[in-house]
């Protein structure tokens, strides 16, 4: 055969065990119809683009040498990149080292917006944001800054009418509690070290200390982003957990618990620890610290105000003790508002997080893998840390700060440590770690379908993990690789009947005692008030209501053996309605990691983990059972019977534990039950005397 070219005849030759004809003068290649498609890296992208025509296609001087018609010519991939064709038996003649230029442009062609981004030096952070890994992310400078002045704002405006409209004394406080701030955000970093090494069983670890490929991995991460190498640090527990703190990229910290070295593969602790690597990457402790301080000044007024409000001398000048109710009033409302927009501007930096780990490990799925195997590390009772933090509000002056730092460093982990949306640690075989998309989708129902999630994320620093894994998916699509898990299930019935009803048997207690009330007050005169009466119809009420409320959140009847994967796919299910169940497994570790006093619990079953919760009437007791009780318990097989509850944390309420042949009792049911009786009992003794009958 005849090169069309020059006319020399061409040699037969193998390319990748493949015959095509070579001319050894010109270098031009003769390949016969679907011959390309075994000599090409991406044979899918060339065909593809054959299939389409070639660019600028024109007739050709050459001769096909199968069928002697004529050929044309034109650009394959690109115009420079010049080919012939037959359109008539589909043969191809392409110049010398076509094959290598035609892999090198296929290449191009089917690369990831991302890799070619990276390839051009733009910084991990920037490909972050890029809009084409998956969800639209706004501008993490643009979006923080303008929090921040929204943030500033309020605080400013809400001075200026203090100081200049009201004559408030308000500026003194101002410095107060800024000046405060100031200090706390310095010194907290080594606050934090002293709390977390004296009471969390954390210690500082060099690199020998560390796996090798976790060491080989963030030094390639500190050299990428031009940081130093952070500081490392380990809590001998468990229960999986890792947060990062400290004050800028360049004196981060990062700690993880014993556990989640434990049970992540190596992927998945690089994917984990480059999410907190992220935080620090993109100056969160510093942005964050600063967003929470704003709050806090508000808070503080709100405090101050009422303290000063009450002050024998102000009381004389009515005015200014009315100023100053007025005053905390408007600086409460604020605290409330400015809450809510920190929660909103930490939430968005979670997702940038997670879009830092995806690109710097390319590998956006080992992330939410790590995500449902440690996310029952951070599980707490809801109702306890909410308590916690109410009990830390009500500390003024400097103590108060402190406790904020404690928040900023939430706002650092992995999950919200108070309110982790654990959903897919179910996903992990508790003693095989296979894991288990079914499980999983199980898991994420919850996030995705009951109303009450999402308003349990409108008051978290996370997203609903579900979500993050979603966005996750989205990220590894664009990257060319397969979502983890592709979440299609049709949601089978609403959950908005059983959310209004929960929601009406909490605020029973608020809500009957009004009712209660209202039509006795709107029937009689002024003359006809009774105190003890109302005293009576109000305490009735409380009674009633709180009766219904226990009674329907601590189901009573059976109690059946489930496994952790059968609770977890319930989506009827809240911190109000419980699911009476059974669990046997090991205790792995503490509540709270490594505190010496966390009377809570994690339990691990052949299924996965559930957090483990353990309440007494008196915090006493709870106290002195972390102290001296837990601690025997870890790495023994129990078997827990209670409520299931998720509130968003799925987690077992305990009724008793039996470890050892011994069973200890949980008495918060009935203490609950004594105290709505005996309110019942004094309201009934209230209206019988207001009547005359007693």
């Amino acid at each position: 055969m005849l090169c069309p070219s020059c006319q020399t005849e061409m040699k037969e030759t193998k390319q990748n065990g493949v015959s095509v004809d070579f001319c050894p003068k010109c270098k031009s290649l003769w390949l016969d119809a679907g011959e390309l498609n075994y000599l090409v890296q991406n044979p899918m992208v060339v065909s593809q683009k054959l299939s389409e025509g070639l660019l600028k296609e024109a007739p050709s001087t050459n001769i096909c040498p199968r069928c002697n018609k004529p050929m044309t010519a034109g650009g394959l991939m690109d115009p420079g990149f010049r080919v012939n064709r037959c359109p008539s038996c589909s043969g191809l003649l392409m110049g010398a080292g076509g094959l290598p230029k035609l892999d090198k442009l296929s290449a191009k062609v089917n690369m990831p917006r991302y890799e070619r981004l990276k390839q051009a030096g733009m910084s991990m952070s920037a490909l972050a944001a890029d809009a084409s890994l998956g969800s639209v992310l706004p501008n993490l400078f643009v979006r923080s800054a303008a929090v921040l002045m929204v943030l500033y704002g309020i605080v400013f405006a809400f001075f200026f009418v203090a100081v200049e409209v009201m004559k408030a004394p308000m500026p003194l406080a101002f410095l107060f509690v800024a000046a405060f701030a100031a200090l706390q955000f310095l010194i907290s970093p080594w606050v934090m070290d002293f709390t977390l090494t004296t009471f969390h069983s954390m210690h500082f670890v060099g690199q020998s200390e560390l796996p090798k490929p976790l060491v080989d991995f963030l030094n390639a991460q500190a050299a990428a982003n031009k940081i130093p190498f952070p500081r490392m640090a380990i809590i001998e527990d468990g229960n999986p957990n890792a947060f990062t703190y400290g004050h800028t990229p360049k004196d981060a910290r990062i700690a993880l618990t014993r556990g989640l070295i434990d049970i992540l593969g190596e992927d998945e602790l690089e994917a984990v620890v480059a999410h907190e690597l992220g935080h620090a990457v993109h100056w969160d402790m510093l942005i964050m610290t600063a967003a929470m301080l704003v709050p806090t000044l508000l808070y503080m007024v709100f405090r101050f105000g009422f303290s000063l409000s009450n002050n024998s001398k102000l009381k004389k000048l009515k005015k200014g003790g009315d100023q100053l109710v007025i005053l905390a009033l408007v600086a409460f409302v604020l605290y409330i508002i400015s809450e809510y927009v920190v929660l909103f501007l930490s939430r968005t930096r979670e997702y940038y997080a997670d879009r830092f780990s995806g690109v710097a490990t390319n590998n956006p799925n080992a992330l939410s893998r790590g995500l449902v195997k440690i996310a029952y590390g951070l599980a707490g009772s809801e109702e306890k840390v909410h308590a916690q933090e109410k009990q830390e509000k009500k500390k003024a002056g400097f103590g108060a700060i402190l406790q904020r730092s404690g928040s900023a460093v939430r706002a650092m982990g992995i999950f919200n440590p108070g309110s982790a949306r654990a959903l897919a640690a179910v996903a992990v075989g508790g003693a095989t770690r296979r894991f288990s998309k079914e499980n999983l989708m199980g898991a994420m129902k919850w996030d995705l379908w009951n109303p009450w999630a999402g308003w349990y994320e409108f008051n978290s620093t996370h997203p609903l993990p579900a979500r993050r894994i979603q966005a996750l998916g989205k990220q590894a699509e664009a990257m060319g690789q397969q979502p983890l898990v592709v979440f299609d299930e049709a949601q089978p019935e609403s959950y908005w009947p059983a959310f209004f009803i929960d929601l009406g048997v909490s605020l029973l207690p608020l809500a009957l005692p009004v009712l209660l009330c209202l039509p006795y007050l709107m029937s009689i005169g002024a003359k006809d008030f009774s105190g003890q009466l109302l005293a009576g119809l109000l305490a009735a009420g409380v009674g009633v209501g709180y009766l219904i409320k226990t009674m329907f959140s601590y189901r009573s009847g059976n109690f059946p053996a489930r496994e952790v994967t059968d609770l977890i796919s319930t989506v009827k299910v809240s911190g109000v309605r419980p699911v009476p169940a059974t669990l046997t497994g090991n205790v792995i570790g503490r509540g709270i990691p490594g505190l010496l006093w966390s009377e809570d619990m994690v339990l691990q079953d052949e299924t996965g983990f559930m957090f483990l919760d353990y309440r007494q009437p008196l915090s006493i007791i709870e106290f002195l059972f972390g102290l001296f009780r837990t601690k025997g318990m870890i790495g023994k097989t129990v078997t827990v019977k209670g409520w299931y509850r998720r509130s968003p944390t799925p987690y077992l309420e305990m009724k008793e534990l039996t470890v050892d042949g011994k069973t200890h009792k949980c008495l918060v049911q009935p203490a609950k039950m004594i105290i709505s009786f005996i309110a019942i009992a004094i309201g009934a003794a209230f209206i019988l005397s207001a009547m005359g009958v007693v």
